[in-house]
């Protein structure tokens, strides 16, 4: 069973086969649920309600030409799991409603369709994250960190490989095939000859794959914590999706993350420092990883694949490598 808009009645009777719907329950329609990069991800309207139903294929689905570990829905089914029973937590994620894994199919609570929050990059005058949201954000972030994690089984190796290559490894290659403008090309081309440059991305990458100590606790990681995997919620204000890269590792990284696209939505350190006095840091924590992880996300979304809708000029994107560089030369 292909998850496809133009499916509707073979969708509708597999599902039926699974018991997801009621026999006498009829999809209307079958609607895109956002901007998804990973997955296809459908709405699934009946005349009683709507959930959403997620189905993973052997390649990025925004990406066909990228190939990609087909069991990922696993990892997230298992994540959701492992935060069931913190209501902090599963307030701000989707219920799931059922597995099938021979179809790598995946059904979930819809959230509404409000959207992400990836109009906080413009933040104003017609984005941003209010300050109720950001709080939310942090604080479940450190809820989800300081959950216990030695009996979750979620290493995740082979999503984890796929994301290293496209953090740590191709926005640093030359010829990656990604098109730049001129001014931020030639930033491009210093940083990737720039030996530190080099040695720290793989340093990280290796404390990203667990091939090198860090000193934290390892943490349960959301893996992609951005606003592309925040929902506007109509009840709590914000919620969290999309967890297929989730693994235990270093807290730092997902904090890092968080950094960088923060400051792609233009907030200050200053404003920064003020955001994070709500998350609590684990044993051993090193605000210094944070900031590297940080600053090889800002490398890997300026250079990489997986650009994003800034809304910043390339002044201001010269402004962040420049400061990425001057964190990982540190």
């Amino acid at each position: 069973m292909e998850l496809l808009q133009d499916h509707k009645d073979a969708v509708e009777a597999h599902l039926q086969a699974l018991g997801w719907l009621d026999a006498a329950e009829h999809i209307s329609a079958l609607e895109s649920a956002g901007e998804g990069n990973m997955n296809r991800t459908l709405r699934v309207v009946t005349e009683k309600r709507t959930f959403i139903a997620k189905q993973s294929v052997p390649f990025v689905a925004k990406y066909p030409d990228i190939p990609a570990p087909v069991e990922r829905l696993e990892s997230e089914r298992t994540f959701y799991e492992a935060i069931a029973g913190t209501p902090a937590l599963a307030m701000r994620t989707p219920g799931i409603l059922g597995y099938d894994a021979s179809n790598n199919l995946l059904a979930m609570e819809d959230l509404g369709s409000t959207g992400d929050m990836t109009d906080a990059y413009a933040r104003k005058p017609i984005g941003g994250l209010r300050d109720g949201q950001i709080t939310a954000l942090v604080y479940w972030l450190w809820k989800l960190h300081a959950l216990p994690c030695e009996n979750i089984e979620l290493d995740n190796p082979d999503m984890r490989a796929l994301n290293h290559a496209h953090i740590f490894d191709i926005p640093l290659q030359n010829d990656n095939g990604v098109a730049l403008v001129a001014p931020i090309a030639e930033v491009a081309e210093s940083l990737r000859a720039d030996a530190a440059i080099t040695a720290a991305a793989a340093q990280l990458g290796d404390i990203y794959l667990g091939k090198a100590p860090h000193g934290s606790r390892p943490a349960l990681l959301h893996g992609d914590y951005y606003p592309g995997s925040w929902l506007k919620h109509p009840v709590h204000g914000i919620a969290v999706i999309d967890p297929e890269f989730a693994f235990v590792g270093p807290p730092e990284f997902d904090l890092g993350v968080m950094v960088a696209h923060l400051t792609f939505c233009h907030y200050d350190q200053a404003e920064l420092t003020n955001v994070f006095r709500s998350y609590v840091t684990p044993p051993g924590f090193d605000y210094g990883l944070t900031m590297r992880f940080a600053a090889i996300e800002i490398i890997r979304r300026l250079l990489g694949v997986a650009q994003l809708p800034l809304h910043a000029t390339t002044e201001q994107k010269i402004g962040w490598l420049n400061t990425a560089r001057s964190l990982l030369s540190a």
